[in-house]
């Protein structure tokens, strides 16, 4: 435990200071890159998955830290930054649950303390009901096992209650359909940077503790949780057309591209996952540029309402092409990441489940169509904004990063 130790102590250091702290989480990591495992219990890369999720961390990182003003709500980041931290490098189920559980609260105070509006306590009962209620069954599946304490993965034969149970703690997280209330409520509420947090990597923490969990798929019938994440791409494509907040616009598809995460690995094959995999980095990227634009739109405008979502090109016509690209790109633009991932699982399922392969057409041309539907609202229109260069300057990294094929030779 000396490595846990000293890092927690080392980051306490450069803690009131965002350059020093992103600089020592990036030095950090990038220490560590070719190590494939720390000294004492604690840190373990097991997997290229999981330092992939933790450069996106440290990118989610230095973008708050160059946008956001208030002082608290750049701590209460570096906290969950911390927090998320430990989770993709823990080997320690107990301990990926505990930290699972954590990176709950920065989130609530930042919705509690920052929030606008008066919803924003009804979003905190929902996001800690849904917490509550889908986690505390993983602890019960936990505790009447005999595995062990340090214990990383699950990769034994259980009953598919048991299965259901142990994986409904990260579904909440992903989130799947039917368990994804919480996350439009807590996306309006939210500040801009809870938004880009919980998008961009909260997100991830379902995913990355539902590959621990993985294992324990292969004896279970999956058409159930398959069809579910039909449920989620089509319906929540749907849903993103009839709404009049941008930012639930995005919320929404935060879903809808999550649930095509979840199809992906339910497919169980190699080709599958790594377009799953992609789709989680691409979506890290994509959702939280997507948020960072409508957070800025915000600020200048004090709207966030679909309606007065115009006049980006004549304000800003460096930002309308970087919006462009953004939005696309949640499209699945090609050659970026969101293209290839949905490629890769296009392709595996239509291998496995040919029947299945007719309702993809609703998903992909009406999740291309809201996409589309953004770009040709904020494009004409009267011009309400004077945006800065900075706000290209920021999004230039993010925008790199999604068509950055370097995630695809290290995932391979």
């Amino acid at each position: 435990m000396s490595a846990l130790v000293d890092f927690f102590f080392l980051s306490l250091y450069f803690f009131f200071n965002k350059i020093l702290f992103c600089y020592f989480i990036t030095i950090f990591v990038f220490c560590y890159l070719n190590s494939i495992s720390w000294s004492g219990l604690y840190f373990f890369f097991d997997s290229s998955i999981y330092l992939v999720l933790v450069y996106m961390s440290i990118f989610i990182l230095g973008l708050i830290c160059l946008s956001e003003k208030k002082t608290m709500l750049i701590m209460l980041a570096e906290v969950l930054i911390i927090i998320c931290l430990f989770f993709f490098v823990s080997i320690n189920m107990l301990m990926l649950y505990i930290m699972f559980e954590l990176s709950i609260f920065p989130i609530l105070i930042m919705i509690l303390g920052y929030g606008s509006q008066i919803e924003k306590i009804s979003a905190s009962y929902y996001l800690v009901f849904y917490a509550i209620f889908c986690s505390s069954p993983f602890l019960y599946v936990y505790f009447t096992s005999t595995y062990s304490v340090f214990f990383a993965y699950y990769n034994v034969i259980m009953s598919w209650e048991m299965v259901f149970f142990l994986s409904l703690c990260f579904l909440v997280k992903f989130p799947v359909y039917f368990l994804h209330l919480w996350l439009p409520k807590a996306h309006v509420e939210a500040p801009t940077t809870a938004s880009m947090l919980l998008a961009g990597l909260l997100l991830k923490l379902g995913t990355g503790g539902y590959l621990r969990i993985m294992m324990t798929y292969n004896n279970v019938y999956l058409l159930s949780w398959i069809m579910i994440s039909f449920l989620g791409m089509i319906l929540g494509s749907f849903l993103c057309i009839f709404q009049s907040d941008a930012k639930a616009v995005a919320a929404y598809s935060s879903i809808v591209h999550m649930s095509f995460v979840f199809f992906s690995l339910l497919i169980l094959c190699k080709a599958s996952k790594l377009g799953g995999i992609m789709m989680m980095v691409s979506h890290g990227y994509v959702s939280t540029l997507m948020f960072y634009l409508i957070g800025e739109f915000f600020h200048q405008s004090g709207t966030r309402l679909m309606s007065y979502l115009s006049g980006f090109m004549l304000s800003s016509m460096m930002l309308f092409y970087m919006m462009i690209v953004v939005f696309l790109c949640n499209g699945g633009l090609p050659p970026s990441l969101s293209f290839f991932s949905e490629f890769l699982g296009l392709t595996s399922m239509f291998l496995l489940y040919k029947s299945f392969f007719s309702l993809l057409f609703f998903y992909f041309f009406v999740s291309f169509y809201f996409s589309v539907y953004i770009l040709s609202s904020s494009m004409m229109g009267s011009v309400i904004n004077n945006f800065f260069l900075w706000v290209f300057a920021y999004m230039l990294p993010g925008i790199i990063l999604m068509f950055n094929f370097f995630w695809l030779s290290l995932l391979c």
